[in-house]
């Protein structure tokens, strides 16, 4: 399977998070369902309103790692069967 990485965002900010996924957009989603990053995860309606990462029009978004800064680690691949985060190692102040 494809490794994507995605930089910590954001200022006195470090790290990055490393996810097996076949598309940078699958790993986005197997990053912000994951329960042990929902705090990182903003997910809203289109109006606005918070709502729950899998509502169904739910915009979802996050500030340490979006989505359009996500890219293939070419030189990469994870032999496993299901896409998961592989390591989060990111810090800010």
């Amino acid at each position: 399977m494809k490794v994507f990485a995605c930089k910590r965002q954001g200022s006195y900010s470090g790290g990055l998070i490393l996810v097996a996924a076949s598309t940078k957009e699958e790993a986005f989603y197997v990053f912000a369902h994951d329960k042990r990053f929902d705090w990182m995860i903003d997910s809203r309606t289109p109006e606005g309103s918070w709502v729950d990462v899998d509502a169904k029009n739910a915009i979802v978004t996050s500030d340490y790692y979006p989505l359009e800064k996500w890219h293939e680690v070419e030189c990469l691949t994870a032999q496993v069967s299901e896409p998961q985060v592989i390591i989060e190692d990111g810090h800010s102040e």
